[in-house]
């Protein structure tokens, strides 16, 4: 029996002549079965000679092949006694295989594999784990292997590598540990690919990093990397980056409802109307060059008590009509502090966190950083509020309110809005809880440092930023005494961020803007956050207090680099240049009416910085000089003639002296 089943087994990897055998091909169990039910009921072909001499040593008589065949049957027999399977084997690489070669952004389902295989992947994963210093140190080997094999892929990534490499293996470590139960995997993933929705990632570049990671464990394990690891690790790797496709082609409508919506909601469309239209109507005279005056009328008495007496009435009317108006509320945050206050929500003061930042959240949908940015910083504020904190009330009041304002309102924009707050609910959940410890392990440490420690934490930064970023020496040429009062602020702004967030956001806006100014390039926060994070890392064993410190430095360095974002215009770079012939040529892009606000105002949230100002304070002169011509220069709109002398004493009254 032994050796007809060897036999069958060679034959079977061999051509029939019933046709090529689809080892390894796409084949179902069902059909791997029929092909071996069909292949026992055929005579025995030269390609099978193994299999025939196991069962005979001679080609002759019909007895011979009775015989063979009911060896073949008692062979069969003993396989399914056994538990062999081995179709149900066959069947299951074969689906194993094709999972692991290709990458399907068509549809996004669960990922079942067999337990075997998400067992082996886990278990060479924590491997991987052990064998290496630490999970940062596997993390920076990811991003390392990442990079080198495709360096093109680093513009995708604006993030410090330490963060960077810690979010790595943060993400690889949460799917792999979900890999055994398909639902939560799913949700995994759709998370993931949430917030990578603002990334073009293509099945080229999911190919690339997947090669990566498995050539970087096939490295570092070695022998350990077995065939059905590798395979089901190539398999994730393939589901999540055809997940993350699918998600970024899949939510493009829901983007678009949701952002028309929210037009209506907060009566954004209806501002813009009236701002176009106030515009139109500002010059408007009449074809003989008249203003809309109406001639009095004349009246006879009679007529004229009457319609004293209707104007009256009509004007109760109208003050009814306002009254009811003013009662029924017409935006998203009165309506939503109406229904809380008639769904019995009244009591739950932080709902109205989550409201102030309401329209940041839906406006940066499709961003995935300004995003988790806002839902980090909510979720510090949200700390703040002692008591149970129910995430899904909010839902049904939000609901509830854009319900009631969005006329169209149907199941695509309740599927839209769900959406949109399930995913916001799974950010802020995972923090939920977080910021309170982190503080305090945080505090601890920062507390618990010594002089020769805080004066060993001000030179190591420097010297492992520079290390990391030669070129960074160029920007930082203060004196010592400075340089070292920079870094014991960076490292109490990482506590003050727990301890008052609010205002913290608004310090740390304020602090860009003027990085704005110094032309700091964005590319170093990177590093200097990696630097920052090596030195604490150093003081401490604590991994909470070492993750605080981590988590919040981030924070501040993202928050910082969207702020020098938003406010680098060609109007603040036209002044680090000294340049007033860039000036010209920037503020000649402004639109009509907008062009003294360029050179006197940058707006990045509640904070602002004046072009004007600075080049002045900064000794850009020559900047300076062309901003208060272009200002005072007069200029005609058709029957129009204005200069900007008026706005500039209104931004600046002390402009003489300063």
């Amino acid at each position: 029996l032994a050796q007809a089943r060897a036999g069958r087994r060679a034959a079977r990897r061999l051509p029939t002549a019933a046709g090529p055998v689809r080892w390894g091909g796409r084949m179902s169990i069902r059909e791997d079965e029929e092909e071996e039910s069909n292949f026992i009921a055929a005579p025995p072909t030269p390609a099978a000679e193994g299999y025939a001499a196991a069962a005979s040593s001679s080609n002759a008589g019909a007895g011979v092949a009775s015989e063979e065949q009911e060896t073949t049957q008692q062979a069969e027999e003993a396989d399914n006694e056994a538990g062999g399977g081995d179709a149900e084997e066959v069947g299951e690489l074969t689906n194993l295989d094709m999972a692991a070669e290709q990458i399907n952004d068509q549809v996004f389902e669960e990922l079942n594999l067999d337990p075997g295989t998400a067992a082996e992947v886990q278990t060479i994963w924590n491997t991987f784990l052990r064998s290496a210093e630490s999970r940062e140190a596997a993390g920076e080997a990811i991003y390392a292997a990442l990079f080198d094999s495709a360096p093109s892929l680093q513009g995708l990534f604006k993030t410090p590598r330490a963060v960077m490499a810690m979010r790595f293996m943060n993400g690889l470590n949460t799917i792999i540990s979900a890999l055994d139960d398909p639902r939560s995997l799913k949700v995994v993933v759709e998370t993931l690919g949430f917030q990578h929705m603002d990334l073009e990632v293509t099945i080229p570049r999911v190919i690339i990093f997947r090669d990566a990671i498995v050539e970087l464990l096939a490295v570092e394990m070695g022998a350990r990397f077995t065939p059905r690891a590798q395979k089901g690790l190539s398999a994730m790797l393939n589901y999540v980056g055809g997940a993350y496709i699918f998600v970024r082609l899949k939510y493009t409508d829901r983007l678009r409802i949701l952002a028309s919506s929210w037009a209506i909601a907060s009566n954004k469309k209806q501002e813009t109307q009236h701002e176009e239209a106030a515009e139109g109507a500002s010059g408007e005279v009449n074809e003989d060059g008249s203003g809309a005056v109406d001639k009095p009328n004349q009246d006879s008495e009679a007529e004229k008590v009457a319609s004293a007496q209707q104007s009256q009435e009509d004007a109760a009317k109208e003050a009814k009509n306002k009254k009811m108006r003013t009662q029924v509320p017409t935006t998203y945050n009165e309506m939503f502090m109406f229904n809380a206050a008639v769904m019995g929500f009244q009591r739950s003061f932080w709902m109205n966190e989550v409201l102030q930042s309401f329209d940041t959240i839906v406006t940066n949908v499709s961003n995935s950083y300004r995003l988790q940015e806002e839902c980090d910083v909510l979720s510090l504020r949200i700390a703040k509020y002692k008591g149970k904190i129910n995430l899904v009330e909010y839902k049904a009041v939000m609901l509830a309110s854009l319900r009631s304002l969005c006329r169209d309102w149907g199941s695509e924009h309740e599927v839209a809005w769900s959406w949109l707050w399930e995913n916001v609910e799974r950010m802020i959940k995972a923090l939920i809880g977080k910021p309170v410890l982190q503080e305090r392990a945080l505090e601890r440490l920062l507390s618990a440092l010594d002089d020769a420690q805080q004066d060993r934490v001000r030179r190591e930064v420097y010297s492992s930023f520079f290390a990391l970023a030669p070129s960074g020496q160029d920007y930082f040429k203060q004196s010592t005494t400075r340089l070292h009062f920079i870094a014991d602020r960076v490292v109490a702004m990482t506590l003050e961020i727990y301890k008052d967030p609010k205002k913290m956001v608004e310090d740390i806006s304020a602090l860009g803007l003027r990085h704005v100014g110094y032309d700091i390039p964005t590319e170093f926060f990177g590093p200097f956050v990696t630097a920052c994070v090596q030195v604490v890392r150093t003081l401490t064993e604590d991994d909470l207090a070492e993750e605080a410190f981590r988590w919040s430095l981030s924070l501040i360095s993202r928050i910082l680099v969207r702020v020098i974002n938003e406010g680098s215009t060609i109007v603040m770079k036209a002044i680090n240049s000294n340049s007033g012939k860039q000036l010209k040529k920037a503020v000649g892009c402004a639109p009509r009416g907008k062009r003294a606000l360029w050179m006197l105002n940058v707006q990045v949230g509640t904070q602002s910085i004046s072009p004007l100002l600075w080049a002045i304070e900064t000794g850009s002169l020559e900047a300076a000089k062309a901003i208060i011509i272009d200002l005072l220069t007069i200029r005609a709109d058709r029957d129009r003639y204005y200069y900007g002398m008026d706005i500039m004493f209104e931004r600046h009254a002390d402009i003489v002296k300063r």
